[in-house]
């Protein structure tokens, strides 16, 4: 059987750290979305400016950094 090894543990960062990257991800999502939303306003929208994947990989990343660190921030 295959043995695997132990997860990896999370950087130590102060809390406020943490706080501020996981605040980051989820403003860059929003600001990203907020892009999306203006072309389609403007009529710019095209597959070649859809940010989509991009505001989903900021929420991933919100999410997986609120993971790493227990929910605690």
């Amino acid at each position: 059987m295959i043995e695997m090894p132990p997860p990896p543990e999370p950087p130590k960062l102060e809390p406020e750290k943490i706080r501020a990257l996981i605040s980051y991800a989820d403003d860059m999502a929003a600001y990203m979305q907020s892009e999306i939303e203006l072309a389609y306003e403007f009529g710019k929208s095209t597959p070649e400016n859809d940010l989509t994947e991009l505001v989903e990989g900021w929420k991933f990343t919100a999410q997986g950094l609120r993971d790493s660190y227990d929910g605690q921030y």
